[in-house]
């Protein structure tokens, strides 16, 4: 379980090394370059900044569930594997046929008690990551169409 828990690690480090805002940098000051009669390209430029910087939030929210997707998918395999272990063992002492599909019965309600439990979970983390991203971007709409409007000067 170690290397996957370190594989996981490693792969959020590279996801998250991830800079996209750096090309939009350089986009942003070749646009602050450009005259325009009548904009005013630094507030324009400003805009998008703030633009960039929304979806910069609502990325690092996203990967925020994606990471912790992951760490519970980790938990549930490693939760898993004990419960199979000790299921094993529990069915290799034996018994009568009636104690072991009695047995086997049990571990069959506890595994879908247990799955039921763990898609909420699941439900439940997907749900908060996907409201957290999308609030950044919801938040940032209004605001940066007013902005525009009031540098374009339009009615």
């Amino acid at each position: 379980m170690a290397d996957l828990s370190k594989l996981l690690s490693d792969w959020t480090k590279a996801i998250t090394s991830m800079d996209v805002t750096r090309g939009s940098e350089e986009l942003l000051n070749i646009m602050a370059g450009l005259k325009v009669p009548g904009v005013n390209m630094d507030a324009v430029v400003a805009i998008q900044r703030e633009n960039l910087e929304a979806l910069s939030a609502s990325n690092r929210a996203a990967l925020a569930g994606m990471k912790a997707v992951g760490e519970w998918q980790v938990k549930i395999l490693q939760e898993t594997m004990q419960g199979l272990t000790t299921a094993i063992s529990n069915l290799t002492k034996g018994g009568s046929p009636q104690e072991i599909a009695a047995a086997e019965a049990e571990l069959a309600r506890k595994a879908f008690e247990t799955a039921v439990g763990e898609m909420r979970e699941l439900a439940e983390i997907v749900g908060k990551a996907n409201q957290q991203a999308s609030e950044a971007i919801a938040k940032r709409i209004p605001a940066s169409l007013n902005e525009i409007k009031d540098v374009l000067k339009l009615p």
